[in-house]
């Protein structure tokens, strides 16, 4: 009875996710002279615990290497690494920490955590879906930040402040 109870119990809380990492993606766009570049990075890792029925217990944490970034221009890449934009040098990566998750409906969540760019923190909220079957977990979200509030270059007319961010994570127990 005692080792059913822990199997249960265990069920119930334990619901740690290992990262898919060909099929864990964040990319994002932005336009620039008007049209969108579509932006990659390849080195992105999530450390995901959720379980719908203990969102208190629940968190998904990001760290994304920004070297990484990759929008087919290896001239704009370099560019985007240096000081102006990314400072890559002093600021290697970009993190997503957790403060809490909740549900919207048996899909739909509401993630707010401290997304730091830059060594700059703010508190984001970001609508999430989520998908759970047997021992996979599918996370996607669609979500804008203004590129400024992180000092990620200037006020500019040729480029927009607004960049728009896509994530799927794909993880299995």
């Amino acid at each position: 009875m005692f080792a059913f109870l822990c199997v249960t119990t265990w069920n119930l809380t334990a619901q740690k996710f290992v990262q898919n990492q060909s099929e864990t993606k964040i990319t994002f766009k932005i336009k620039n002279f008007g049209s969108y570049v579509d932006c990659l990075f390849s080195d992105v890792n999530f450390d995901v615990n959720f379980n719908k029925n203990d969102l208190t217990n629940s968190y998904i944490n990001t760290t994304i290497a920004v070297s990484t970034v990759d929008t087919n221009n290896k001239s704009r890449d370099k560019s985007l690494k240096k000081e102006k934009y990314f400072n890559v040098t002093k600021y290697p990566n970009i993190t997503l920490k957790s403060r809490k998750i909740e549900m919207i409906d048996a899909n739909s969540f509401r993630l707010t955590g401290d997304l730091t760019i830059k060594g700059i923190t703010k508190i984001v909220t970001i609508p999430i879906k989520v998908s759970n079957q047997e021992n996979k977990l599918n996370i996607s979200a669609d979500f804008e930040i203004n590129r400024l509030d992180y000092k990620v270059g200037k006020s500019s007319f040729i480029l927009s402040k607004k960049v728009i961010a896509k994530v799927n994570y794909l993880g299995t127990k």
